[in-house]
């Protein structure tokens, strides 16, 4: 009797981590989309000199923070990068990372020229979620979590920051307009987190699947 509660218990609990991994990967989802789309709305409206698009672009940018929060904690309950310090480390860097660079784009809601919030904490904001992403590419890779393309979407994450803000933002636009573009930063990263919440999303198809094989 005792062995046949313990078979029920367990299906059950991987059913139960499945669906919240899955609900943690759908969140990470609609975040990344939002950012992609807030971005793509702030350099809209400064091309066309249109505010309110950029003040709608910065609202989506901030919202987009809600969702993308549960990202680092989708990859720690999906397992795939193990429950070490590095992991824990990785976890921490995107958290406070995403919350930074969502703070960043609450004040441009009111005034979409006011850049002085992303010159102060942006780059802390862009430079923690860098570290995030290696920390997880790293253990990702020492563990054998994700195999193929999925774990180089970490480091392509993790670099895409410091590689191409000296490299294009900086030359390209910073200095000739004042302003980065926000498609290329903050887009590019958008759609690469949207990937990655869909990567969460098969880890629990995974967990449910184990669930319903089990005996």
């Amino acid at each position: 009797m005792a062995n046949q509660s313990k078979i029920i218990k367990q299906p059950l609990a991987n059913a139960v981590t499945a669906g919240r991994i899955r609900t943690f990967g759908s969140l990470t989802i609609v975040g990344g989309a939002l950012l992609a789309m807030g971005a793509i709305l702030i350099d809209l409206g400064w091309s066309i000199d249109r505010p309110a698009l950029g003040s709608l672009g910065n609202a989506l940018s901030a919202a987009a923070g809600l969702g993308l929060l549960f990202l680092p904690f989708g990859l720690r309950a999906s397992g795939v990068g193990g429950t070490g310090p590095l992991a824990n480390a990785g976890t921490a860097a995107l958290a406070i990372g995403i919350c930074l660079a969502s703070i960043v784009d609450v004040p441009a809601i009111m005034d979409p020229t006011t850049l002085e919030a992303g010159g102060a904490i942006g780059p802390i904001g862009l430079l923690l979620l860098s570290i995030g992403f290696l920390c997880w590419f790293i253990v990702i890779r020492r563990t054998g979590g994700l195999l193929g393309w999925r774990q180089y979407i970490f480091l392509a994450a993790g670099l895409w920051f410091p590689l191409t803000f000296p490299a294009v933002q900086l030359p390209l636009f910073v200095i000739p307009n004042g302003r980065p573009s926000f498609v290329l930063l903050a887009g590019v990263l958008g759609i690469l987190q949207l990937t990655m919440g869909m990567i969460i999303r098969e880890q629990a198809a995974a967990t449910e699947a184990k669930s319903r094989r089990a005996p």
